[in-house]
């Protein structure tokens, strides 16, 4: 299937139409035979000129992005974070978000929904093939244009824009900015039985505002037009202003508030300078607000990957049902969009269509690219399959995001013995676009066809963390090696049937627990003479929002599940012996549900040893993020951040100078590769990993019951007891794991 993308930075704007597989279809999600989709004149066209000082920019005013590049360069060093912004400026982006086709295939957690029936969605690009969420498809009644339905993402942000302003019946709304949003605001408010002013500069847009209805258009490029619009209102201003226009003048904003009446209100959905002088708050009372993207629903992960809804009866228009009522519009003929519409484009022309929405010389707003009715769909496209080469190793990864290509795919590289062949994403969008220069043998979004490719000896599982144990699976059955990022999995029932799976059907299957490969760890090792008694590992994070991904229940599983191995595995190999038992503790109050847990401690209590690891939101700028502390008989050990090594005995020795780092990101692999050619390695083995792996879980259980956790009893208990109640696969209340990967 063909889809349009975008370069991060591309002064000249740019698109390019790739080929793709058909992306992968999860359970919440419906496969959509795209016929038209519809380019935002707003938000794509001016992501599509960004320049390499913009982006400097951006990340300069932002402190979150500024901590973000700060903790990389710390964490990897500079040559990485060199090859990671790089990538990040270079690798095609989807673009779009609005369109409409036919059902092909609909998830197995979903129902309402018939093969060939007429749908739109949001949130998914310009593309043959569609995989949009639940929450973000809706039906497409018969007699609709599906030109018409492909607004459907532009008219539910419309919609919502109007909700935040609390409009009434009769109500007079300025709607300042008549782009593509501002036209469908307009419409959208007389349907309502608003009476409507527009203001913008484009003559052409002003004109096609009158000829929808509008009562009253201005030009604020013109002296008294405030005037004008007080003039029409009686003095009073309008009740409300919906400012669509994106500009960084605070010109804007201010001539809102000012053609607002008293306690009226200004919602602003497009991007303006917020520099408001005071009268406008003190005096006037005026209520600012913002919209954000399309209804209650927007950046909420359980939402947006369909697993959960809000109730009826709590939220009345959410996402979904703003978009149902754009629709319902439509087809009512309360909306008319046909007059918007300046151009249909086949996909192959993908690059005019954004032309001539960013050069306005368009007949009417809008342009719509259209898609042929005989797609390609092949879930598995073949880029350059032969045999494997004698001699070689064949490695195969399932997951294709940033981890991959800024650490794993430059170490595979790099190793002369290693030849890559397949790879396996949910959408291939990241593999397509570096696939002929990787001289990959297939791109795909079906793993089983990976799994069947007889040149791969091992694969490298760096999907999302949900869907490990599936891909595990696979691989089991198909007797390929495994080395899979962590975590494991994310659920202890997972996990009780991997350690039945490896006992009945053993294969090579290690997780990529970096940090034991550490150089610098290694000399830790060599350095301390006599038996290690005690390990503290303290590492502090900077406060992570909640809504990141890591502290989903379902994406992430909370810091100790998707991190804690780590840190376990290195205090494990450090002692050199098995724990006994493990003790948990949340710091701070205990959430509610351990899946969004984000400071812990772990305590590991050995025969004659004790390992203490602390995990706190309390990064500093000068404070090493990891601090290891090693205590043998007559030495002290301190390593920070991987990066500098202190050793105390009878003398002084120190290693590394902190500015070159080295995880064991290379190291690991190398190991990998060895063990599976059969030759001398240290490859961390299933019984280390299924150790770490045993002690995250313990450390979990013992933060839930608030007991100290018997290792071999805990182990006993999984492979002989049925699964607890709260562990047990459940209906799909807390959702199905997410797609193959989150590139």
């Amino acid at each position: 299937m063909k889809q349009v993308f975008r370069r991060v930075i591309d002064r000249r704007g740019r698109v390019s139409v790739l080929d793709l597989p058909v992306p992968h279809l999860g359970p919440d999600q419906v496969l959509v035979q795209s016929h038209y989709s519809l380019i935002s004149s707003g938000t794509e066209i001016g992501t599509l000129s960004k320049t390499p000082l913009e982006l400097v920019k951006q990340t300069v005013s932002d402190p979150w992005m500024r901590r973000a590049v700060k903790q990389t360069v710390f964490a990897t060093g500079v040559t990485q974070t060199a090859r990671r912004v790089w990538h990040e400026m270079t690798t095609p982006r989807e673009i779009g978000y609005s369109g409409a086709g036919t059902v092909l295939e609909v998830g197995e957690n979903l129902e309402g929904f018939q093969i060939g029936q007429a749908v739109a969605y949001a949130a998914t690009g310009h593309a043959e093939i569609a995989a949009p969420a639940i929450n973000h498809v809706v039906p497409v009644p018969e007699g609709v244009d599906l030109r018409h339905a492909a607004f459907v993402t532009v008219g539910g942000i419309a919609i919502q824009g109007l909700r935040r302003a609390d409009l009434q019946f009769g109500e007079t709304v300025a709607v300042y900015g008549l782009g593509l949003v501002g036209q469908l605001c307009a419409r959208i408010a007389l349907a309502a039985g608003c009476v409507v002013v527009g203001v913008d500069i484009n003559p052409r847009a002003n004109e096609q505002a009158r000829s929808a209805g509008v009562s009253l258009v201005v030009d604020p490029t013109e002296p008294e037009w405030k005037r004008r619009v007080l003039d029409f209102t009686g003095k009073h201003g309008v009740d409300a202003t919906i400012v669509c226009a994106s500009s960084d003048s605070p010109e804007i904003i201010n001539s809102a508030m000012e053609i607002t009446r008293r306690q009226g209100r200004v919602v602003v959905v497009g991007y303006v300078r917020l520099e408001i002088h005071p009268k406008n708050f003190l005096q006037r009372e005026i209520d600012l607000r913002y919209s954000r993207a399309y209804g209650p629903g927007s950046y909420h992960t359980g939402y947006e990957k369909g697993r959960l809804d809000y109730p009826f009866g709590y939220v009345r228009w959410t996402e979904k049902r703003n978009l149902e009522e754009f629709v319902r519009l439509v087809s009512t003929g309360a909306v008319s969009v046909e007059p918007l519409i300046g151009g249909v484009y086949d996909v192959d022309d993908a690059q005019e269509a954004f032309d001539a929405v960013r050069e306005r010389s368009l007949p009417g707003i809008a342009a719509l690219i259209s898609y042929g009715t005989d797609p390609d769909l092949r879930r598995t496209i073949e880029i350059a399959p032969r045999p494997k080469q004698s001699g070689k190793v064949g490695i195969s990864l399932v997951g294709f995001g940033n981890h991959v290509l800024g650490r794993h795919l430059p170490n595979l590289r790099a190793m002369k013995e290693v030849e890559l062949r397949a790879i396996a994403s949910a959408t291939g969008r990241n593999a397509a676009a570096v696939a002929a220069d990787l001289g990959v043998t297939a791109i795909t979004t079906d793993v089983d066809d990976l799994m069947s490719d007889p040149g791969t000896d091992g694969v490298l599982i760096c999907s999302s963390h949900p869907e490990h144990y599936e891909h595990i699976s696979k691989a089991i059955d198909a007797q390929k090696a495994v080395f899979v990022e962590k975590p494991m999995v994310v659920r202890l029932e997972h996990f009780r049937q991997l350690l039945k799976r490896m006992e009945d059907s053993p294969v090579i299957l290690t997780l990529g627990l970096n940090r034991r490969y550490s150089p610098l760890v290694q000399t830790l090792r060599d350095e301390i003479d006599g038996p290690v008694d005690y390990v503290e590992y303290m590492i502090t994070e900077a406060f992570l929002p909640a809504d990141h991904w890591t502290l989903d229940p379902i994406e992430g599983g909370g810091r100790l599940v998707s991190e804690g191995e780590h840190f376990i595995d290195l205090c494990n190999l450090l002692i050199g012996k098995r724990p006994i038992s493990v003790v948990g503790r949340a710091l701070g109050k205990t959430p509610e549900d351990l899946r969004t847990l984000c400071n812990f401690a772990v305590n590991l209590q050995y025969d004659g040893a004790v390992a203490n690891i602390v995990f706190n939101e309390s990064g500093a700028a000068q404070m090493p993020r990891e601090r290891l502390v090693v205590l043998a008989r007559g030495q002290v050990a301190t390593l920070d951040d991987f990066g500098k090594l202190t050793v105390h005995g009878r003398k002084v020795e120190s290693h590394g100078r902190g500015l070159r780092k080295s995880m064991g990101h290379a190291e690991e692999l190398q190991q990998f590769v060895r063990a599976i050619r059969g030759e001398p390695n240290n490859l961390l083995t299933w019984e280390e990993a299924s150790l770490a792996t045993l002690c995250m879980f313990a450390a979990q259980e013992s933060i839930r019951t608030g007991a100290a956790i018997d290792l071999q009893e805990f182990r006993q208990g999984l492979m002989t007891d049925a699964p607890r109640a709260d562990e047990a696969e459940e209906p799909d209340s807390q959702g199905e794991p997410a797609p193959v990967d989150v590139e």
